[in-house]
């Protein structure tokens, strides 16, 4: 009988302390930030729209089957390596999180906030730096989280770094295209032709450069005197592309005053852009000087 009553102490002792850790744990979750988790349980890959909130600023952007296009405030294809950073937004790593209900949201910068990005319906919007660790507030749903600092510089920079890197769609199809000094186009036969003697390797090379050549950044048109136009014509488009060169030094400047965006290249652009078979003259006078030295000092 002893015996028996001793087990049954034992088991309601052990009943005890698991209802008291229980109480414990909950009472901890409540009034602990939980760290180090995923900050929504979206996929990227279930991702097809991305709105963009930043003071007066607001860009649209949609997923389509030939990748991310800007909708807003101007019609480009977007640039796919900053996207994919947008995107990876949606995995990274929370490292405390509180109940909005619970805090001052004015305190943290999110009771209006002036930055938000939202992920089909998923929104996201952005507070104050925490001074002692360096990390951003970030309101989600019902919740106040704590993530490392990353993505704030691009939500809030220009509209162009959103922007593709190439001057023409990579889908777009060139069939005329005037420069400053020289004309390239398509006669009947869909032969390249040019308004001066070309060779043929050289028109190549440099429709090559204009159709995959990127820019080392794309910016906020500044208005500027316009050195030369450059006008496109395209396959299947009725307007053309009006560019305007305005800079030369110490990059090449070229201009879409039209969307409000200019796109800056290396300095080397401007022979492979504007003058066809530039590269290969210099290679070859390059060529010829080397062997200049190695005749002169044998």
């Amino acid at each position: 009988m002893m015996h028996s009553r001793t087990l049954l102490n034992v088991a309601l002792l052990l009943i005890a302390v698991l209802l008291a850790a229980l109480v414990y744990v909950s009472t901890q979750q409540r009034q602990t930030p939980s760290t180090d988790t995923r900050l929504t349980r979206l996929r990227a890959a279930e991702v097809t729209r991305i709105d963009i909130h930043h003071n007066a600023r607001h860009i649209e952007l949609q997923k389509t089957a030939d990748g991310w296009q800007m909708l807003q405030p101007i019609n480009i294809r977007a640039n796919a390596f900053r996207i994919d950073t947008l995107l990876s937004m949606l995995d990274t790593t929370s490292h405390a999180s509180y109940a909005a209900g619970d805090l001052d949201l004015d305190k943290y910068g999110l009771s209006e906030t002036t930055t938000s990005i939202r992920f089909n319906d998923e929104a996201l919007h952005f507070g104050t730096v925490n001074p002692i660790n360096n990390q951003r507030y970030v309101l989600v749903d019902s919740s106040v989280h704590l993530i490392d600092d990353h993505f704030y510089p691009l939500l809030s920079s220009q509209t162009g770094t959103l922007v593709a890197r190439e001057l023409i769609d990579r889908d777009a199809s060139i069939d005329r295209l005037e420069l400053p000094d020289l004309t390239l186009y398509r006669d009947q036969n869909k032969r390249w032709q040019s308004s001066r003697a070309l060779d043929p390797d050289a028109i190549n090379e440099l429709l090559y450069h204009w159709k995959h050549g990127q820019a080392f950044g794309v910016h906020n048109y500044m208005p500027r005197k316009s050195i030369a136009v450059i006008t496109v014509f395209m396959e299947g488009r009725p307007d053309p592309v009006r560019l305007h060169i305005t800079d030369d030094d110490p990059w090449l400047v070229i201009a879409r005053p039209d969307l409000d965006i200019e796109y800056h290249f290396n300095l080397e652009f401007y022979d492979r852009l504007l003058k066809p078979g530039a590269d290969s003259q210099k290679a070859g006078a390059n060529d010829a000087d080397t062997e200049a030295v190695s005749q002169n000092g044998r």
